[in-house]
């Protein structure tokens, strides 16, 4: 996920390293030693080189290497963003991230990307719903029965987790409507 981030921070514009892990802080707790190590492994790979400073778009006040990404290095991005293997538990959130750099990609690369994460946002909503149902028939207290607390707060909760779920996936599908306005408009 890192390799993500920081390569499609970079198809936008040079940056100073420091800024990187600024910039990527809401997404990622990421430390200086790790983004060290990370930086100098994609520079070695040819993804990324030093940049002028003057060409980052924002000024710095600190001394920071400023870098920018190789021909190799957006190739590698294309492939990151390509990649649909949905085994993660952490799909979702590394799709969100890839939902602000769709830009970089061709409009039906862009279309195929979402499409695939409307389908498996559409599976979570469907496999939450039968264990809802499951939990539901399984262990729903009876009167006399203790635990009707527990009952009630994890019902709630199940539902909160199926409400969140359904938000994204209306978000996916407005991010689709807008890929397909682009779309067209430049058919």
């Amino acid at each position: 996920m890192y390799e993500l981030l920081v390569l499609s921070l970079l198809m936008h514009f040079p940056l100073h390293a420091y800024l990187i892990a600024k910039i990527i802080s809401p997404w990622e707790k990421i430390s200086r030693g790790t983004l060290s190590t990370l930086l100098s492994r994609l520079e070695r790979e040819g993804l990324i080189c030093e940049a002028d400073p003057s060409s980052v778009p924002y000024p710095s006040e600190r001394p920071s290497r400023a870098l920018q990404l190789t021909g190799k290095g957006r190739a590698r991005f294309t492939e990151l963003m390509m990649d649909t293997g949905t085994e993660s538990a952490t799909y979702q959130k590394l799709f969100h991230i890839k939902a602000q750099h769709l830009e970089f990609l061709a409009p039906e690369a862009q279309l195929a990307l979402v499409d695939h994460y409307l389908a498996y946002a559409a599976k979570g909503i469907a496999e939450l719903q039968k264990g809802i149902d499951a939990f539901r028939k399984e262990t729903a207290p009876d009167a006399a029965a203790p635990g009707g607390r527990f009952y009630a707060t994890t019902m709630d909760l199940l539902q909160v987790r199926l409400e969140a779920q359904e938000l994204d996936l209306a978000w996916a599908q407005r991010l689709r409507e807008a890929v397909m306005t682009q779309k067209e408009g430049q058919q």
